[in-house]
């Protein structure tokens, strides 16, 4: 299994503590529906693993969509090997 770096655990740990309760104290459950249907969608298209060379935003929009869709289809194919983790 792929050792997940210390910042994106800080990272997500921060989202946690700070960020999602305030969502909750602060958002309808219509806008959080909203919220949560567009972070579906940018996972689907986001890459699944980190690709070197795409360190900005403006390279990661660019390359993102294509970059996915190569690691999903790498990540199906490994699945079907019996070689998915």
């Amino acid at each position: 299994m792929e050792q997940v770096p210390d910042p994106v655990l800080q990272h997500a740990a921060s989202e946690e503590q700070h960020e999602f309760p305030r969502l909750r104290e602060n958002a309808g459950a219509q806008q959080l529906a909203m919220l949560a249907t567009a972070a579906r969608a940018a996972e689907a298209m986001a890459p699944t693993r980190p690709h070197p060379g795409a360190e900005t935003a403006a390279e990661n929009v660019a390359v993102g969509p294509v970059a996915a869709l190569v690691d999903r289809t790498r990540d199906a194919v490994r699945k079907a090997m019996g070689k998915d983790g």
